[in-house]
């Protein structure tokens, strides 16, 4: 889940506090997984949760907040703040204490040579490639994975079951997207480096959003990223291509939070949250507040109503 063209020189700011920072243990325990960077506190009174700039994160980060708040917490809400690159330098400059994240999204970010591909591989190799003072607390059963796309009469006419499959026609075709889309190794990086898939052109829309769907259904573009919790893809017939070589990696919800504001309260209520989502009842809220249909605040609420904590 994750604009502007001063995007780079935020992501070195932060790849060079990554760079700074020291890994954790490698031995994930009931609670979460810890990187280290000094004792949780024994109560927290106040943190300030952040989001990407996609549906999802935001509806996440509000159902987190309000949980939080139910225990008597001050939460601060920071939405909204951008791509990965822009949130990670948030969390790490601790303008942001917790964030809603993915497993595989993480590892990669922090660890871009990582092999694990696995679920319980990728959640059990956070610890080590976390910077000092972050941590993740329980995964989710509920996934986002990253999908590359493509319309069924393009998948038709080339016959497309797999990214692999693109290498044949890729040159003749446009792909669009996020600009991190082109990227990341979830990307056309990725596309390139593992399935030898290299475009003619590539187009600046929007992650996973209406830009994207538009282009995708008038053929401006013939291949985008879009993702499984988006009611879209069903909605409009999309094919998702197999993906044999594994850039996109299991990406169960995980809350993302500094060690200083992850006191017993906190966790547990967040590890509450956890264990109460699913990829279903997840993928029924982002249809919720896609496109602004409703508020996400207000599902948020729903969905805590239905769901109680305790």
């Amino acid at each position: 889940m994750f604009r502007r063209t001063f995007i780079g020189a935020i992501a070195a700011t932060a790849m060079l506090a990554v760079a700074a920072c020291g890994g954790g243990n490698d031995d994930p325990l009931g609670g979460g997984t810890d990187a280290g960077g000094g004792s949780a506190p024994d109560k927290v009174d106040s943190l300030t949760v952040g989001s990407a700039n996609f549906p999802e994160s935001q509806l996440l980060a509000e159902i987190y907040a309000q949980a939080l708040e139910a225990k008597g917490i001050k939460v601060t809400r920071k939405l909204n703040i951008g791509a990965r690159e822009l949130y990670m330098a948030a969390i790490q400059d601790k303008s942001v204490d917790l964030l809603p994240e993915y497993i595989g999204a993480t590892l990669v970010y922090f660890k871009k040579d990582a092999t694990e591909n696995e679920e319980e591989a990728v959640y059990k190799a956070l610890p080590g490639a976390l910077p000092k003072g972050l941590e993740v607390l329980d995964k989710s059963t509920a996934t986002d994975e990253d999908a590359i796309v493509v319309t069924k009469e393009t998948a038709d006419k080339y016959s497309l079951k797999s990214i692999a499959d693109l290498k044949a026609v890729s040159k003749t075709m446009v792909a669009g997207g996020g600009p991190e889309f082109k990227t990341r190794t979830a990307g056309l990086a990725g596309m390139k480096d593992k399935y030898g898939v290299e475009f003619k052109e590539f187009k600046t829309l929007d992650p996973g959003g209406p830009l994207s769907l538009k282009a995708l259904k008038d053929n401006t573009i013939q291949v985008t990223q879009f993702f499984t919790t988006q009611s879209v893809i069903k909605d409009n017939n999309l094919v998702i291509l197999e993906d044999p070589e594994h850039i996109h990696l299991p990406n169960n919800v995980v809350p993302l939070i500094r060690t200083d504001h992850k006191s017993p309260d906190v966790a547990s209520t967040l590890n509450a949250v956890q264990g109460k989502l699913t990829t279903e009842s997840l993928t029924d809220m982002v249809k919720r507040v896609s496109g602004g249909a409703e508020n996400a605040n207000a599902v948020a609420k729903d969905w805590l109503s239905k769901n109680p904590l305790s």
